[in-house]
């Protein structure tokens, strides 16, 4: 399956061997609802067109990546079923051993996981492909190990002013983490995404409409948003080496 904006898988050079380090993107919302876990997903799934990818939830609160993506009944671990206990983690056994979303491992948290669990999980994920973090909008020990190993957080954010606002402050929080903003417009009165960029005060990404699917709907990967993909692209563009 190729993503429309996307010619081909994304190619990510020399790194497509278990023994390199693959990118860890971090995803957030400016927001609750702003659609940061949708277009992590999208995300993740583009990125496993040329291969496999994980896709990892650090927002325990969010109820759950597994039943946005439909997967809540698949077998597999989630962040409790983990065992790491200090010992060596094999990256083919973590990823055959998580729920599968096409081509997406997906760990989804149902606990607060501990720093140290995703430090390791996190380096050992990237052995075995791109990575996506579906990271919480506060600072948490979880959330700042895994800001230390991102290459790029997106900051999703909404064109309206209350978006903005909690936008503003979710980048203060990110501290020097290297940042991009990609802005979801729901009305054509929204503020345009430059705007709320200069705003926010980030780099701009791209922008994307809102997605008008319904609340108890799963994502499907087989039908990924295209403005979502097109945009995910970019991101991982970004990314290569």
């Amino acid at each position: 399956m190729l993503v429309a904006g996307c010619p081909a898988p994304p190619s990510f050079g020399s790194l497509g061997h278990m023994d390199a380090t693959w990118p860890v993107i971090g995803v957030i919302g400016g927001r609750g609802g702003a659609g940061a876990s949708t277009f992590a997903a999208v995300l993740a799934a583009t990125a496993g067109l040329g291969g496999r990818a994980i896709l990892v939830d650090l927002d325990p609160v969010a109820g759950g990546l597994d039943v946005l993506l439909g997967v809540e009944s698949v077998p597999g671990a989630r962040w409790s079923g983990l065992r790491l206990d200090g010992g060596r983690l094999d990256a083919t056994a973590l990823l055959d051993g998580l729920p599968a979303w096409g081509r997406v491992a997906v760990l989804s948290a149902d606990v607060d996981p501990g720093p140290a669990a995703v430090a390791q999980v996190l380096d050992v994920a990237a052995r075995a492909g791109p990575v996506v973090v579906d990271l919480s909008r506060w600072s948490t020990p979880w959330r700042v190990a895994a800001l230390d190993r991102c290459a790029l957080v997106v900051l999703v954010c909404g064109a309206d002013v209350r978006s903005v606002t909690g936008a503003r402050s979710v980048r203060l929080g990110l501290g020097a983490a290297v940042t991009g903003l990609v802005v979801v417009s729901a009305a054509r009165t929204a503020a345009a995404p430059p705007r709320v960029a200069q705003l926010v005060d980030m780099p701009l990404i791209g922008a994307v409409p809102a997605m008008s699917r319904g609340a108890d709907s799963p994502l499907a990967v087989t039908a990924l948003p295209r403005a979502m993909s097109r945009v995910a692209c970019g991101v991982l563009d970004a990314v290569q080496p």
